[in-house]
């Protein structure tokens, strides 16, 4: 072999470990594929790790949501107001707001979807507390439009006596095809 192929040999040899760096450093090329490798592999597994802490996460979340739940509203006097639709055929929904013994303790405005879902059988939760056993008012207030595409408010009331076995209000909102109007009740379940 003469002194130029050695000469080309070298150098194609060398190229093949080293290659110029952007600053003019020299890098090993063939040295950095294992590391780029083992670089690949650690991320992956910090990813999978990390989904799997995000997974741990939600799970807490939901026992810490149920056990909230229970602590703040043990079962004997838990109490939840629910909101009904009916039918829709003379009264759009657009508000609600409940008076519990005399103190408004929530107020809802209902979006068109939210409408739509309820129209479709769905219930709307306005409200949960505490309710000792005993005698209670709830007063609740409907806001929407009415027959003929009038503004429309109306007041509904009811007294009722919480016990053991009773935990559910309803303020039902129906129609009534005779007066071709809305009906606004509240039911104790």
């Amino acid at each position: 072999m003469s002194i130029t192929q050695n000469h080309a040999a070298a150098e194609a040899t060398e190229s093949q470990h080293w290659a110029e760096g952007v600053d003019g450093d020299q890098v090993s090329t063939d040295q950095g594929a294992p590391e780029a490798d083992d670089a690949e592999a650690e991320l992956k597994r910090i990813s999978t790790y990390v989904r799997s802490l995000k997974s741990d996460v939600v799970d807490l979340n939901h026992d810490l949501k149920q056990m909230e739940e229970r602590i703040l509203y043990p079962s004997s006097t838990k109490y939840s107001v629910f909101v009904s639709f009916s039918s829709g055929q003379f009264f759009q929904l657009e508000s609600v707001k409940l008076k519990l013994n005399g103190k408004l303790v929530a107020t809802h405005i209902y979006s068109e979807k939210q409408q739509n879902a309820m129209l479709r059988g769905g219930i709307h939760r306005l409200y949960m507390t505490n309710l000792a056993d005993g005698d209670h008012s709830a007063t609740a207030f409907f806001t929407g439009i009415g027959p003929g595409g009038r503004s429309y408010k109306r007041a509904t009331n009811i007294e009722f006596e919480k016990d053991a076995n009773s935990s559910y209000l309803e303020l039902a909102i129906g129609d009534d095809a005779v007066k071709q109007e809305p009906v606004f009740a509240i039911k104790q379940w």
